[in-house]
């Protein structure tokens, strides 16, 4: 297991604990060390050897084994041992809006709801209003919620499968096999229902697969092996929750499979009725000319025998693109290389857990040119928001600190939050003194309905705002964002001149694809931005360009922080 996914692990546990009534201290623990073992730059595999876990923060003696084993063995016993008190299907259960952990229990003891399906049973038949301290309300939230939840049941978030992928890849090349990244991670959505990996081997395929090391590499029990045609499938429950797929093919076939198992169906349907029309015989087995096999050990010879360019997996839905490309012309698109900057960053200030100068570092080692510092301004006291004083304190620190590191803009900004009434928790005499300011809606989400719209029209009326943070209030797979009148929102803000964030968290990639190119198509200029909490989360920058903004087609024009910083920077700020 990588970093990531022991984090998720030590995460399950937590949530495990808190459905089972542990004391809070307890749940906390785990939630430090997932934090401590995501930010940490030490190497864990040699640490669990040497008996130095305890070295990172948040590592005690009682979670020293339990981590170890994970880094070792890729698996963890004690949640083993906690799925067979507790059933799985609660941690879906309360990713529902409305359900907690102790919600999570009562629905268990008194209802018997032990997953998705048993919760929606009781939803339809009006069992969950009847509960004592629930009633009809908080069915209603929990019904609408489960809607949202049930439509991403079985997927994982790139963040957790992407990285994963790049594991095993690098683990097989170690070991002299190389390999490349398919199916729906390779195209960069969102979410994805499994992560499908590539091989190129001679000879057996299984011998040479197990003789590279091959459970070890897994780290998950072997389920099954399918033999399809000339290749074969590996398929293992991964501790993600989604199934991991290892197809084995010859080097001289490589990317020919690497083209079909990329998908989707409507992009190699297209390539298909191509190449019938170009004289050629197309399908899994081989690209044919008068019934001779054509080699195709890269993808890219594919595309070139067919007369054209590569077309990025992240596109390869959108014919109206590919159509364009067999015309001829070319398409422009933004990529992770073209970002120059992070204007959404996150420190100890409020929420984060670096400080100002490791967040500065991170961006310079990212060979960013500028990165905006915008901690919480908030009223929720739990995210240690900033208030006036605190706000311009911190922007003196910016200015030291900024003054050692000349190679990079340090900007000071402020993430304020959009009241209920669509006023700033900041006032414009503080605002108006700051390089950047994002504006975003954190609180009474859950309550919206036509009323988003109005709050942020009246934030972007706002001559202070500079930026609207993850604008639709999204978190992938527990709470839909709200699009009810946004395309007066992206008209406004056009108008205005006012940025929108395409949020590159995880969690939210918040615009999504569609609400991107929405806004591409209203005359909005954009910005990608990390949200980072930490040094590692500055590296989610490329969820937000991959599954948001290159898959929506957009060309790097669209996103100012592909810019150099003078040519798009307001000079609106007072030295004051």
């Amino acid at each position: 297991m990588d970093k990531r996914e022991i984090a998720h692990v030590l995460r399950v546990i937590a949530r495990m604990l808190e459905i089972k009534g542990e004391e809070a201290f307890k749940v906390r623990a785990y939630e430090r060390a997932a934090e401590s073992i995501e930010r940490t730059s030490l190497q864990l595999e040699e640490l669990a050897r040497e008996g130095r876990l305890h070295e990172i923060p948040g590592i005690g003696k009682n979670l020293e084994p339990k981590v170890r084993e994970m880094v070792l063995s890729g698996h963890s016993s004690f949640l083993e041992k906690l799925m067979t008190e507790i059933p799985k299907g609660l941690l879906e259960v309360m990713q529902v809006p409305g359900i907690g952990p102790k919600t999570a229990r009562l629905l268990f003891d008194t209802l018997g709801v032990k997953d998705l399906e048993d919760l929606e049973k009781a939803v339809l038949n009006h069992e969950i209003q009847k509960i004592p301290g629930l009633g009809p309300r908080r069915e209603a939230m929990i019904a609408e919620g489960l809607l949202e939840v049930k439509k991403y049941s079985g997927r994982v978030t790139l963040g957790l499968a992407f990285p994963f992928a790049e594991h095993l890849i690098a683990a097989f090349r170690d070991k002299g096999i190389e390999g490349q990244v398919v199916g729906e991670v390779r195209r960069c959505l969102e979410t994805v229902s499994s992560i499908d990996l590539l091989l190129a081997v001679r000879g057996d395929p299984t011998r040479a697969l197990l003789r590279s090391g091959l459970q070890p590499f897994a780290s998950e029990e072997l389920l099954c092996q399918a033999w399809r045609a000339e290749d074969e499938v590996f398929v293992f429950n991964t501790s993600l929750g989604v199934r991991l797929r290892l197809y084995a093919v010859s080097p001289e076939d490589f990317g020919l499979k690497m083209f079909w198992l990329s998908g989707p169906r409507e992009h190699l349907e297209w390539m298909v009725r191509l190449a019938v029309r170009r004289g050629y015989d197309f399908n899994p087995s081989g690209l044919f000319r008068e019934s001779r096999k054509i080699e195709i050990p890269q993808e890219a010879d594919l595309y070139g025998i067919l007369g054209l360019p590569p077309i990025p997996p992240e596109v390869r839905h959108r014919l109206d693109l590919c159509e364009l490309a067999r015309s001829g012309e070319r398409i422009s698109l933004v990529d992770v290389d073209d970002i120059k900057g992070d204007l959404h960053i996150h420190t100890t200030w409020s929420d984060g857990v670096a400080g100002i100068e490791e967040m500065v570092r991170k961006a310079r080692a990212l060979g960013y040119k500028y990165v905006a510092i915008t901690d919480h301004a908030t009223r929720v006291k739990l995210i240690n928001g900033l208030d006036p004083d605190r706000v311009l304190a911190q922007r003196e620190e910016i200015r030291r600190i900024s003054s050692r590191y000349p190679e990079i803009a340090v900007l000071s900004g402020v993430e304020v939050d959009i009241l209920k009434d669509g006023s700033l928790c900041l006032p414009d005499e503080i605002l108006s003194r700051l390089d950047i300011v994002i504006a975003s809606i954190h609180q009474d989400i859950g309550d919206l309905r036509g009323d988003l719209a109005e709050r942020l029209l009246r934030a972007i009326e706002n001559p202070n705002v500079d930026v609207i943070g993850h604008p639709t209030g999204r978190l992938i797979g527990r709470r839909a964002g709200k699009s009810a009148g946004l395309e007066e929102v992206f008209e406004a803000a056009a108008r205005r001149g006012t940025l929108m964030e395409i949020n590159a968290s995880p969690d939210r990639i918040d615009l999504s694809e569609d609400m991107a190119l929405q806004a591409y198509r209203s005359g909005v200029k954009m910005i990608i931005s990390s949200d980072a909490h930490s040094p590692e989360g500055m590296e989610d920058m490329r969820f937000g360009v991959l599954a948001s903004a290159k898959r929506a087609g957009l060309p790097s024009a669209a996103i100012v922080n592909t810019q150099d910083l003078s040519k798009w920077f307001p000079v609106k700020r007072a030295s004051s």
